[in-house]
């Protein structure tokens, strides 16, 4: 305390005043300005003796803490610190004490509110004339918001990292899916698809990827397609906001109608009409594309990048729906969007059967949320002669497919919707099943050990990383099995 201070200042520093010649009173206004000065600085602070036996604190020390001097001397200081902290701090600390170097160290204290908080502690050794150490001086800075800021943006650009290999790799399965009987034709067809990702992105970043108006969406999607006609295309409904994942589908399923329309169907003359209504339903969304005064349309004779899209679609909304009927009057397209979180939670009992079981091996399980990135994965495992057993975008649906047949191997995407595949993922290694993480962040860190010893392939996906991890558990298709 105060009066401990002042002692310690008379007993350490009298000879002060003999060699100056100051006089009792001036010495001891000299001692109160030092208590002051130590007591109103905004750092916590305390002094030691050489061996680090601590026998001073300031004021804001125990405002802090809530503690006493009898508490805190010594090496008692340990019992406010962080268990998970605190032999760290005691060892390096330690080795200061020894050696003389000054010391540096970030942890949390215990505050008498019971709350922990950052303090970036400093601790420098006061040598005598003889280069001796007489006494250790130290600081805590409280740094929380300091902390919490640098937090704060490692996770943004973290996410942000995330979010433009997820880009990237969505434009890779452009790419490769994409069809063309010219050059120029695939050109095309790349460029307005991937200029729908990006009118979608615009939407997304403006509203710090918390959603997509849906009606904004259709506007900028359509806007290409759009004439002076002010009546051509007409847009109903309510305003409506789309999760990231959903928009960034949509904005590809709405191009690629759109596009089939301005070729084949209403767009392509002036006569012709398109409507987009929309509405809620009891657990989601119907949206409802009406063309009609343009030519007779027929259901086409294969499936396209577009029909392939849309039928992945069906998958990816959960229990959604996409049904198309060729009218002859126009294309009817009813696409039903489950938005509910009422299956979020669903889980099959007694989790994923062994390997060997009842149930038999049915090839390779891809778990991945967005469309796009599914289908070139699994199209180019397809292509490679390895079979698979099912393609869905959440985790719901892979205990569901899991449920049916245990798959030999799993290739699960980190984050599904915001929902981790972690707990998936230590089912299927507990089942026998090995798994391969194909992720767009940068690194698994601080997993538990079975699931941090898994392969991770990163987003873009290249097959040099994909086949590497495959042939790992599976070997090369068509030839023998790794024991």
């Amino acid at each position: 305390d105060a009066n401990t201070l002042g002692r310690v200042f008379v007993r350490e520093y009298g000879a002060m005043s003999r060699a100056t010649g100051a006089n009792k009173d001036d010495y001891a206004q000299l001692a109160a300005d030092f208590r002051m000065l130590a007591d109103s600085i905004p750092q916590l602070a305390w002094m030691t003796r050489p061996d680090g036996w601590i026998f001073w604190y300031n004021r804001r020390w125990f405002d802090y803490t809530g503690t006493t001097l009898e508490e805190m001397q010594g090496w008692g200081w340990r019992r406010v610190h962080h268990p998970d902290h605190v032999d760290r701090v005691v060892e390096k600390i330690q080795t200061s004490f020894e050696t003389g170097e000054p010391w540096e160290d970030v942890f949390p204290l215990l505050g008498r509110d019971g709350e922990y908080r950052w303090f970036l502690s400093r601790a420098l050794p006061i040598r005598d004339e003889n280069g001796d150490i007489v006494r250790w001086f130290g600081t805590n800075t409280d740094v929380t918001e300091q902390k919490k800021a640098e937090e704060r943006m490692a996770l943004l650009m973290r996410e942000i990292d995330h979010r433009a290999k997820n880009a990237l790799a969505v434009a890779q399965a452009v790419v490769n899916l994409t069809q063309g009987n010219t050059i120029e034709e695939y050109k095309t067809a790349v460029e307005g698809r991937i200029a729908a990702l990006s009118r979608a992105h615009t939407l997304l970043a403006a509203s710090r990827w918390e959603g997509a108006d849906l009606r904004a969406l259709l506007e900028d999607e359509l806007a290409p397609f759009a004439t002076a006609q002010a009546d051509r295309i007409v847009l109903e409904g309510e305003n409506e906001t789309l999760s990231p994942a959903v928009a960034q589908s949509l904005a590809l399923v709405v191009h690629e109608l759109a596009t089939n329309a301005a070729k084949y169907g209403a767009l392509s003359c002036d006569a012709g009409r398109l409507t987009i209504a929309w509405a809620r339903a009891e657990d989601g969304l119907i949206l409802d594309w009406r063309e009609s005064g343009g030519p007779e349309v027929t259901a086409p004779l294969r499936e396209g990048f577009g029909s392939t899209l849309l039928s992945r679609m069906a998958v990816d909304f959960e229990g959604g729906s996409i049904r198309r009927e060729w009218a002859p009057e126009g294309l009817r397209c009813r696409i039903e969007l489950k938005t509910s979180a009422e299956n979020k939670e669903a889980r099959l009992e007694g989790g994923v059967a062994r390997r060997g079981g009842a149930k038999q091996a049915a090839g390779i399980l891809v778990v991945e949320d967005e469309p796009l990135t599914a289908l070139d994965i699994a199209s180019r495992l397809r292509a490679r002669g390895y079979p698979l057993a099912a393609t869905v975008g959440s985790l719901e649906k892979a205990r569901e497919a899991i449920a049916s047949a245990t798959p030999s191997l799993a290739l699960l995407d980190g984050n599904l919707n915001g929902e981790s595949s972690l707990p998936l993922a230590e089912e299927l290694l507990e089942a026998g099943v090995p798994v391969v993480f194909c992720t767009g962040y940068e690194g698994l860190g601080q997993l538990p050990g079975k699931v941090a010893s898994c392969p991770v392939v990163p987003k873009p996906v290249s097959d040099e990383a994909l086949f590497g991890a495959v042939e790992k558990f599976l070997g090369r298709a068509g030839g023998e099995s790794p024991a």
